[in-house]
Order: structure tokens, then sequence, then C-alpha cells
């Protein structure tokens, strides 16, 4: 495949290999990394996709002129310039045919970009998200302030030639800050959130909750993690960092009782709602630190079988592995953006008697140099100690089967 801005862009730096070839160098590249934390694990092959353009459920548009004409696009890697992308082959074509015409009416209606130079001007950046089962879309203006002149006319024309617009946001952000989004946020127009179908449940979040780019390999993804996870009805599972809670209810059938714990207190909102729209009984969310969590969980001697964590592309914290591992549970699902941060903390799950002996490797970014991984870590066998105790040796022996 070819695009005229890719390098400049830098968003696909794979888009110039072939499938089997980003295969062989993303597992080449987390086989380094296991031979640089001295991981004796098996490395499984990358699970491709098969829909590998027009997947991006998420996008996030900046503005700039050129001879006095808006035009939009992303921004480079490591910068805040602003690279004329039209027609992303990464982007559903509904959402590039959104991203135009939002671009001539910001040009049209001469609504002032903001300079962030001066601090002055109004549009930041939009950021749409897209449900393709279910056709709905949501669209977030990013301003710099409340006062958005020629709002109505806009959400009034966007409503009219897009009826999969379903809601309309307006996230205000007057920080000199490279976060896109902050903390107020008016609904303009709809519910405020939209809602896809993944692993044969409805997942609704709003314009702040993490949601996978790629629904076709997460739902991959996840069924690896299930299958790690190896329930069969009896077990309490801790989701942590559960996010909307998409992970969790996916599994929540399989499973006695699902908990789950995120800090962001909007997001635990979603993950209640959804499980109450899939009529799913046994999960309750708590909105709370996940190291907190465990630590109190620990001090009731509360039991957990299966702890799951998905957390941020820096990976986790010595503090939340040695919380999670003094609750003595079976089975320790991880899943990662980030090979690199990933051994980085299996190195310490190791010291805290916890290994595993594979990874699994999906293409949740198809054409980036990115990876998602995921494995499932067990006590060292010949260690059945209920108190927590790190292994300060770091010796290693890989599990059998």
């Amino acid at each position: 495949m070819k695009c005229k801005v890719n390098k400049l862009c830098g968003g696909c730096s794979y888009l110039h290999l072939a499938q089997k070839e980003q295969a062989k160098i993303k597992k080449e590249k987390v086989e380094e990394l296991v031979e640089k934390y001295h991981l004796r694990v098996k490395v499984h092959d990358v699970i491709m996709a098969e829909q590998d353009t027009k997947y991006r459920n998420k996008v996030i548009v900046g503005f700039a002129k050129d001879k006095g004409k808006v035009y939009s696009g992303l921004y480079a890697a490591h910068s805040h310039k602003v690279v004329r992308t039209p027609n992303c082959m990464m982007h559903p074509d509904i959402v590039n045919k959104v991203i135009q015409k939002i671009t001539e009416l910001v040009d049209s209606m001469k609504i002032m970009l903001y300079n962030e130079n001066t601090g002055t001007g109004l549009l930041r950046h939009v950021v749409i998200r897209y449900a393709a089962t279910t056709n709905e879309m949501m669209v977030t203006f990013v301003t710099s302030k409340k006062e958005f002149p020629n709002r109505k006319n806009l959400i009034t024309v966007l409503r009219k030639e897009f009826p999969c617009i379903t809601t309309i946001l307006q996230n205000i952000n007057p920080r000199n800050t490279s976060i896109v989004l902050q903390d107020e946020t008016l609904l303009l127009y709809g519910k405020g959130m939209i809602t896809d179908e993944l692993c044969g449940i409805k997942i609704s979040f709003d314009p702040s909750s993490f949601y996978q780019i790629h629904v076709g390999q997460c739902e991959k993804l996840y069924g690896i993690a299930k299958n790690l996870a190896d329930l069969h009805g009896t077990e309490n599972v801790l989701d942590t960092y559960c996010g909307v809670g998409s992970i969790g209810l996916s599994m929540a059938h399989a499973c006695k009782q699902l908990t789950g714990v995120e800090n962001n207190r909007q997001a635990v909102e979603n993950a209640k709602f959804n499980a109450k729209q899939n009529g799913i009984k046994n999960a309750r969310f708590i909105g709370m630190d996940s190291t907190k969590f465990m630590l109190e969980a620990k001090k009731q001697r509360a039991n957990y079988d299966v702890i799951i964590l998905d957390p941020p592309r820096a990976g986790t914290t010595q503090e939340f592995i040695e919380a999670s591992t003094s609750l003595n549970p079976s089975r320790i699902v991880y899943i990662s953006c980030d090979p690199r941060t990933m051994m980085r903390d299996l190195n310490i799950f190791r010291k805290c008697e916890y290994v595993t002996d594979e990874i699994q490797l999906v293409d949740m970014f198809p054409n980036t140099e990115h990876v998602e991984a995921v494995c499932v870590l067990t006590r060292k066998k010949g260690n059945n100690k209920k108190s927590f105790k790190p292994n300060n040796q770091g010796n290693y022996r890989p599990r059998r089967k």
C-alpha cells in the first residue's frame, strides 16, 4: 500500500511492508525484549488482522491554515504539526467524510483556530469515535473556552448530512498542554455516549473512556485472555484498570463473581451501565485505585481466583504487582499494549514468585510498529505460600504443562 504523506505523518510506519514481514518484525522485537530481561518464555506468532485498513474507531483531528484556507489532518509523530491526511486508509470511509465536512464548515463559518503559541483562538481539535457494528458516531469539539460561535448551525448541518452522528459534545481545554481532553464537557446533542457490540455484548462509552482501536482484533485478544483465565463458573474475578468493563463483562458469564476496579469515576458509571444493559447481574464496579483496592482486600482476607490487568502503555507499578500477588490468585492475566513495559513488569512478577512460559501476540494496530501482548502468570510450582514474600534471587524455571 502507498500513502503520499506516510513519511510526514509517521502514523503507519509499516505501511510499505507486507503482512508477513510486519508479523516477523513484531515477533522478533518481542523476542529481543524477552532475551534482554532474561525471561525464558515462548513468543508465539502474531495473530494478524483480517482487516488491516479502515479499522481505527477513534481519530484525533488537528486543524491549520495554508494561504488563509483551513485544512485538517493528523499530527506528525512527536510534534504539534498538522499533516494533511485526506481519506486516510486507516479510517473508515464515513469517518473521512465527516472529517472533510467539518473542515469545510470550520472554514466557511470562520471558526477561529487555536494558536498554542499565543493562546488565542477557539478550536483545538475534533475527536471522532465510531462504532461500526451499530453505525453510531460521537463527535467531540475541543475548544479553548465555552463560547462557541456558530455552534448551533454546525450541529444542524452535521446532523442533517450524517444521521450516524448520534451524539455531539464540546470539551473545554484552556490549558497549555498536549493532553487533548480535559475535565469539563458539555453535551450538545444526543446521550453523550455511543454503543458498540463486542464479544457478543453491548459496550457504551463516553469521549474520555478507553476502548480498543480495532474491534475485530480486540475480540481475538479478549478471546485469548478468556482462555488463559481458564474459568469454570466458580471463580471470583478481579478486573483491574477495568475502564468501561469490556474485558471483565466479556467473561462474566463464565465466572461466579466479577469485580471491576477503575480510577476514572465516569468510566465506572459506564461500566455499571454496560452491566445493566446486558443483564449481567454477577458484576460490580468500584471507583478506586486498583492497588489500594487490593491492599484493602488483603486486609479483609478477600479471595480472588483470577486477576486481570490491562494497564496503560506505561505498564503497571511494583506496588501493584506486590499487592496483586499478595492475594495469592491462581492466575493473573496480563494484557499489554507495550511489550517493553510488560517485560519489565514480568521481571518484577518473577521476583514475586509469579511466572509465565508463553506470550501471545495480537496485531491490534496493523501497519504500525505496535503489537498487543497477553500472557497468564501462575505461582511457581512447589511454592504454595499464602503470604507475600518476594523472591529477591530472581531465579526462574519455566512451568511445564
